[in-house]
């Protein structure tokens, strides 16, 4: 028989998941999300919530901490579509809107029911595997530029820093150029947006015992666990000032002094960094330290978002549909011309991971490409058209950085009809500010 654990806060959702619950012959249990986070060990099932995003926060984290996958066992129920795109970065299965009547509780139950959550974890890439980085997987010019970056980088020991927006796949470059450097070491990965300033110390450079309340006996820090292996340090860019200080040493002599400790120990690893900003432009604003951007930024890659690999996103989508059906024992779901067209004309701010979302749900049946957001397709074709034109323009002076020039006789569109494009689609402006060339060009 099915389980299913409901924290809900809202008495009416609760009471139509509990009839679908019913009616569907599987067994709930009920309690407050704030409980179940102190339970000694957390359901195989799946977890239903709908509570804010810092209580929320806190289930996730209880999940990482026991070595789950919170992003096989959460299912969130959101009030508006829109939330969806707002917060595709929170590392769950899927948000759905609430169900507006029992019977749809009973369609949502119903899906959830035939797809029993698996605890898998990334697949460890073998040594001389392109993997993610395949040649059908890989069409794009930005990304082919990006993975032949990476392929010269991979058996280099050199400090790197990946430049990506949110969900591009920063993370999969970092854990293939680990895999592929043939180190006997692990792959530390430290997030640095939640790393705690207090904790920075203890949790990089590790811990005497006795050195605070609490310390009973001696930890190893980042550093040290990442011998002869990996640090990856992702969102360097939210590091504070103190503590971009205090790394900077450390990464400097490769080595540390644990928390309370005198002796200096030596660690040889590799670091990989990685931010969604601009490192030079940090430094301007003086929100990052000149000579740790210099110490790390001795190769840079920069990873395209989702929107500049058109040429990605079909092949990309069939895998994520085979990978996920295969996982959940699941049958792969056919795709029509709407979806396709539907998959090309979003904006996808949550790039690669927002896309496999996508195929997770459309496998588990609680969605598919045009289904619940306010996306282009609600817009009409002059719209749908009008996304998918910017999207071209701006993959296209990317492939040429940022030469209107070469951009236009590439698309075989005269250059004023470029330029007026540009304009029309604030193009001109953005990538100007990367590209200072591009207004000589025109």
């Amino acid at each position: 028989m099915t389980e299913l654990t409901l924290c809900i806060e809202s008495q009416e959702l609760k009471s139509r998941l509990r009839a679908a619950a019913l009616l569907m012959q599987a067994t709930v249990h009920e309690l407050p999300l704030s409980e179940l986070i102190t339970k000694r060990s957390l359901p195989a099932h799946w977890v239903l919530v709908d509570h804010g995003l810092e209580e929320l926060g806190g289930l996730i984290e209880r999940f990482k901490a026991m070595g789950r996958k919170p992003e096989c066992h959460i299912i969130r129920f959101i009030d508006k579509p829109w939330q969806e795109y707002v917060y595709h970065d929170i590392p769950i299965f899927a948000s759905i809107v609430r169900p507006p009547n029992p019977l749809a509780a009973v369609h949502v139950l119903e899906r959830l029911i035939k797809t029993k959550p698996l605890q898998f974890g990334k697949k460890k890439l073998a040594v001389d595997s392109d993997g993610p980085y395949a040649p059908e997987f890989v069409r794009s010019k930005p990304m082919q530029r990006a993975v032949a970056q990476l392929q010269v980088l991979k058996q280099l020991p050199v400090d790197t820093v990946l430049i990506g927006q949110t969900g591009a796949g920063k993370d999969t470059a970092a854990r293939w150029l680990h895999a592929q450097s043939g180190v006997k070491g692990e792959f530390i990965h430290v997030n640095c947006a939640a790393l705690p300033e207090q904790l920075f110390e203890a949790e990089l450079f590790g811990v005497m015992a006795g050195a605070f309340t609490g310390a009973q006996k001696d930890r190893p820090g980042k550093l040290e666990l990442a011998n002869e292996g990996t640090l990856y340090l992702d969102e360097m860019d939210s590091l504070p000032l103190s503590c971009q200080a205090k790394l900077l040493n450390a990464l400097q002599y490769r080595g540390a002094t644990r928390l309370g400790g005198n002796s200096f120990y030596q660690s040889t690893f590799r670091v990989i960094a990685s931010t969604k900003a601009s490192l030079p432009e940090l430094v301007k604003q003086q929100k990052f330290r000149e000579d740790l951007h210099f110490r790390l930024s001795v190769s840079q890659v920069q990873i395209p978002s989702l929107a500049e690999r058109l040429e990605d996103i079909l092949p990309l989508y069939r895998h994520f549909l085979s990978e996920v059906a295969f996982q959940f024992r699941l049958d792969v779901p056919a795709i029509s011309t709407e979806e396709l067209d539907e998959l090309l004309s979003k904006p996808w701010p949550g790039n690669v991971r927002e896309l496999h979302a996508c195929a997770q749900r459309h496998v588990i049946g609680l969605g598919t490409p045009c289904d619940n957001a306010e996306t282009t397709s609600s817009l009409g074709l002059k719209q749908r058209l009008l996304s998918f034109e910017k999207a071209v323009l701006t993959q296209a002076l990317h492939a040429h950085n940022g030469c209107a020039k070469s951009a236009s006789e590439s698309l075989g569109v005269p250059l004023h009809s470029m330029y007026y494009r540009m304009k029309r689609f604030e193009l001109l402006e953005k990538v100007g500010n990367s590209l200072e060339n591009i207004t000589t060009q025109i």
